[in-house]
């Protein structure tokens, strides 16, 4: 009786302790996604500008390492041993599956930024000054079937992940990124028709916004 009572104890401990883990998880992951969005902004940037003056040239240096930093503490919580709860159980099939659309994500996101200036998304090119904002919209690359190509590939590595290992844990961050990318994609969007307008406009309505030919 001891040793049954010691272990439903045992029990209770681990699942504490993960509903804990899944709760700091969702946390991290929602706090990332707002930080993410909110230093984006247009507003965020205008304040950050008047406020550093000068030393607003590090604001995209300084916004890429707290991204960093969020992404550093949500992938020690998703790869630290914790109890494993399947929504189905994992075969050698979806295994394969999973690795597959993983390494098709990954594809996607390294061809996605060759639509990007690396040296302003890293924040290298504003240390310098030398910032430059086309004039007209430029659509090239995987750009043509779909408006976020970034986000697209990130929405079939989510995806890939959890096929791989259908963990609640990492059915959990896969939802809750792709809720953050559309709901990012459509503020993206509005400061993207502020600048480019009609020309703008008229490329959402021709091609999709998040996988190609479908949404």
């Amino acid at each position: 009786i001891e040793g049954n009572f010691e272990s439903a104890a045992l029990q209770n401990v681990e699942r504490e302790s993960y509903v804990c883990v899944m709760i700091l998880l969702g946390l991290l992951c929602v706090l990332f996604f707002v930080t993410h969005s909110l230093l984006a902004s247009n507003s965020a940037k205008g304040a950050a500008e008047k406020f550093l003056g000068s030393m607003f040239v590090f604001y995209r240096l300084a916004y890429n390492a707290l991204s960093l930093v969020f992404l550093f503490l949500i992938l020690f919580v998703l790869l630290k041993r914790h109890q494993m709860n399947f929504v189905f159980q994992p075969n050698q099939f979806l295994s394969y599956a999973g690795i597959l659309a993983m390494a098709a994500g990954v594809f996607i996101i390294i061809l996605a930024f060759g639509n990007y200036d690396l040296g302003e998304f890293a924040g290298i090119k504003q240390l310098a000054q030398q910032i430059h904002h086309p004039e007209k919209l430029v659509i090239k690359g995987l750009g043509k079937y779909v408006r976020h190509p970034l986000y697209f590939g990130i929405i079939v590595l989510a995806a890939g992940l959890f096929i791989y290992m259908p963990t609640q844990m990492n059915l959990l961050s896969a939802l809750i990124t792709c809720a953050y990318i559309y709901i990012g994609a459509r503020l993206e969007e509005k400061k993207l028709e502020e600048v480019f307008g009609e020309e703008y406009r008229s490329y959402t309505q021709r091609t999709k916004m998040l996988l190609p030919f479908l949404f």
